[in-house]
């Protein structure tokens, strides 16, 4: 049997709290930098080289992903992730709730958008080494907003020794 040995310290009731705001600005934050016109125009630029293949799954290729089709990976994705940072909070590096959102920031885009981006649009689509440096920093920081938010709400239950 799989016993969780941090479980006890879990604050499920801030978790409940914690799980739809987080995916809720995830999903903003995300939306916002990588949807807008600005990233539009740099993610799709013929001009900065950009795979005609990439370009194609998402403008011509049918299916067309729309909202609806990426809301799932963004409200499911968040209620994972909160649940880890619970799980694994006294592991988190730092003391405090802005260093422990930074750090875990850090480790959901290294272990979420460093591995999406090389697998997806680097080598799937090949994707130019200087596009894809670009929509990592758009990674690193919604990961890192979105990590600091779900810090600041979040608490570790206190065990008090009767």
């Amino acid at each position: 049997m799989i016993r969780c040995s941090s479980c006890n310290t879990i604050n499920w009731k801030r978790l409940a709290i914690a799980i739809p705001i987080t995916a809720i600005v995830n999903m903003f934050v995300l939306y916002a930098l990588f949807m807008n016109p600005f990233s539009q125009n740099v993610i799709f630029s013929d001009n900065l080289g950009q795979s005609p293949k990439l370009v194609a799954v998402w403008t011509t290729l049918e299916p067309i992903p729309q909202m609806t089709s990426l809301l799932p990976a963004l409200l499911i994705t968040p209620a994972i992730f909160s649940f880890f940072f619970a799980v694994l909070y006294d592991s988190i590096p730092g003391h405090g709730k802005i260093k422990k959102g930074f750090a875990y920031g850090i480790i959901l885009w290294g272990m979420i958008a460093v591995f999406f981006e090389l697998f997806a649009p680097l080598g799937l689509f090949g994707e130019p080494l200087h596009l894809l440096a670009y929509e990592l920093s758009l990674w690193f920081v919604g990961l890192v907003t979105v990590s600091m938010v779900l810090s600041g709400i979040y608490t570790r239950k206190q065990i008090t020794n009767a």
